[in-house]
């Protein structure tokens, strides 16, 4: 019986694993970014990027963020959740011991062709020729441990662990992708508050501008050098203006509620913190993107993406074992009696057994839940492809969208300080009574919109650049909380392809 035990033992060390072994599949990438203007030689080193906007205050949210937002406390359950799955399935292909006990009570009894009942456990006569019957009743008392174990002479089990581990390995690119996307969300939301805070400046500003207009109109109109419509005229302006005070002041609570939620606290609560104006924050030095080859390696989504087609691939594997034969091994050893009262050594009990299963006819189900898991892995080669194409087109995009706002910015302000001139001329001949107040309204409503186009691009440009930091990934190899911590893990013996 040892000998056979070993025999089997070294078998299922020797044994095959079936199915297709998993390749990375090859995603061409191009040379070089086509709209990246710098040079594709030069990597962007930095990962904290949200450094490069030189504001304290966004990197204490950023830091903040990181370590509290409820969001990434989940991913990391989640991948709690993957490795306690890893464990079951490595130990399903572990042998397991119990404990066990149990009573019983037989009825023994066979019939001799002499027509005597012989009974275990003693005799009883009988008549009736071959067909008498004889009883005795028998109390069985068993206490001992229980031994299974189920070969994994395919590798089934071997599969079904490697794609827990690939499982596990999406999981944590997961989170590290709902990283990136939460600093991205903080950095923007942040912007979005400081250009509202500065549009809300503006437009305090043109309102006192007005106001002041307002009342030097009134007093020529009294003096006969100005007439009841402009009056009229400066009054609508200063009501218009003012007006459009309450958007803005909308869009900075907003915004501080938005950023409250993405630190769990209250909505409201970074009022008292952020309500100070600061001016919008802009990178100290230019946007550069790494190698197109380098987003393959680094961006979690992508990584996430071929992670589970590993774990697809695996589950083939795993499909592929069920077509052949499940040996299992079972083992008792302990204490018998007949008397509960008298469990001794004397009582050894001991069993082994052994079982075959294979299937012959399940009226095609096993064949069927292969190419279940055949199509699965094909929708994910197609779900990666999409990741990477979709990956380079963020980058190209961002860098695309950076380039033509710059563009738009230094138009906006050559246009800024037209209007600004044109505003102080109409001023200028209004007051020698060369023009009418006509021209002063329409030139302070037309630098009011320039000055607005201006500060709106400068938090666009800023957006953008926080877009193309997302775009590349990176951010999470420095804010990650949390991070790398391992448990221990059981791990199956290793053995050989099949070939």
């Amino acid at each position: 019986m040892n000998k056979a035990l070993l025999l089997i033992f070294a078998g299922t060390m020797a044994g095959c694993t079936v199915g297709p072994d998993y390749v990375r599949p090859r995603m061409p990438a191009p040379a070089q970014w086509s709209e990246s203007s710098s040079s594709p030689d030069t990597p962007q080193s930095d990962r904290a990027w949200w450094k490069t906007f030189g504001d304290p205050v966004l990197n204490r949210l950023i830091d903040e963020a990181a370590a509290t937002n409820p969001d990434l406390k989940q991913a990391f359950q989640r991948i709690r959740i993957a490795r306690t799955q890893r464990t079951q399935a490595v130990a399903a292909g572990l042998p397991t011991l119990s404990a066990h006990g149990s009573a019983s009570r037989r009825l023994n009894s066979f019939t001799s062709s002499a027509g005597t009942t012989t009974a275990v456990g003693g005799t009883a006569s009988g008549a009736g020729g071959a067909f008498g019957i004889g009883n005795n009743l028998i109390d069985i008392f068993q206490a001992g441990f229980d031994a299974q174990w189920e070969l994994d002479l395919f590798g089934g089990i071997r599969r079904t662990v490697e794609a827990a581990e690939a499982t596990i390995e999406a999981e944590i690119e997961n989170r590290r992708a709902l990283t990136v996307s939460l600093l991205g969300e903080v950095a923007g939301q942040y912007v979005m508050l400081r250009a509202n805070q500065q549009l809300l400046a503006v437009i305090r500003d043109n309102l006192a501008t007005q106001q002041d207009t307002l009342h030097l109109t009134r007093e020529r109109q009294k003096a006969g050098l100005a007439s009841y419509l402009d009056v009229a005229q400066a009054h609508a302006q200063v009501e218009a203006t003012a007006a459009e005070q309450p958007v803005y002041e909308n869009q900075i609570k907003l915004a501080l509620h938005a950023l409250s939620v993405l630190l769990d606290r209250t909505p409201g609560e970074l009022t008292q913190r952020l309500q100070r104006p600061a001016p919008i924050p802009q990178p100290a030095e230019p946007a550069s993107a790494e190698l197109p080859s380098e987003l393959l390696r680094r961006r979690p989504d992508i990584l996430s993406a071929e992670r589970r087609l590993k774990a697809a691939n695996a589950d083939i594997g795993a499909a592929v074992a069920a077509q052949y034969p499940r040996i299992n091994l079972a083992a008792f050893i302990g204490l018998q009696n007949t008397d509960i009262t008298d469990f001794t050594m004397l009582g050894k009990s001991w069993s082994a057994a052994s079982t075959l299963a294979f299937p012959i006819f399940n009226w095609g189900s096993i064949q069927a839940n292969i190419e279940g898991r055949k199509a699965r892995h094909q929708e994910l080669v197609y779900a990666y492809r999409a990741a990477v194409l979709n990956a380079f087109k963020e980058v190209e995009d961002a860098l695309a969208s950076i380039e033509q706002e710059r563009r738009r910015q230094a138009q906006l302000r050559q246009a800024e300080a037209a209007e600004k001139l044109a505003l102080d001329l109409a001023r200028e001949r209004y007051l020698k009574g060369l023009t009418g107040f006509l021209d002063v309204l329409t030139a302070e409503r037309s630098l009011l919109t320039r000055r607005q186009a201006l500060i709106e691009s400068q938090a666009r440009l800023a957006g953008q650049r926080v877009a193309l930091y997302k775009a590349l990934g990176g951010g999470w190899e420095v804010a990650e909380p949390e991070n790398r911590r391992q448990h221990g893990q059981l791990s199956l013996p290793q053995t050989s392809p099949l070939s």
